[in-house]
């Protein structure tokens, strides 16, 4: 693992929001966030155009990986393999009975989870000092309050 790369990870792309028929679908540009402060997670913003505000969820890293070969998820966010394109990947994301079908193109997701390995590897996110100070003082904590 590399700790000296202090620099997020961060990629952008145009994603395609689909809309009930007869609509069509939408372009909407996706970034893709990873810091160190948080290794397990990445943050996702959608941007439907300059002037809208952005729509922010945070997403396991994991989750995502899985997501290239299964769907994966279950609740509010569900990823998959899309079955009519094996070059996409389906993000099905619901709030309050509102749900969103968005398809991204698979290349800039697996480039961007490939640099999120070099910065810390899969099963090393707890060796991150952030969360292990984080994890020392929750254990401490819990021993003095014991």
């Amino acid at each position: 693992m590399s700790t000296d790369v202090q620099e997020p990870v961060s990629t952008a792309f145009a994603m395609r929001l689909h809309m009930p028929q007869p609509h069509p679908c939408f372009v909407i540009t996706a970034f893709l966030h990873y810091a160190l402060e948080d290794p397990y997670a990445v943050r996702i913003v959608f941007r439907m155009s300059m002037g809208d505000e952005p729509v922010v969820w945070h997403v396991n890293r994991d989750l995502i990986r899985d997501s290239l070969v299964r769907l994966t998820g279950e609740g509010d966010v569900q990823i998959g393999p899309d079955p009519r394109n094996a070059d996409d990947v389906v993000f099905r994301l619901r709030v309050d009975g509102a749900s969103a079908i968005l398809t991204a193109p698979r290349p800039p997701i697996e480039d961007f989870l490939r640099r999120t390995t070099e910065a810390v590897p899969y099963g090393r996110e707890s060796s991150v000092p952030s969360v292990r100070a984080a994890l020392d003082a929750e254990l401490n904590r819990i021993l003095t309050t014991s």
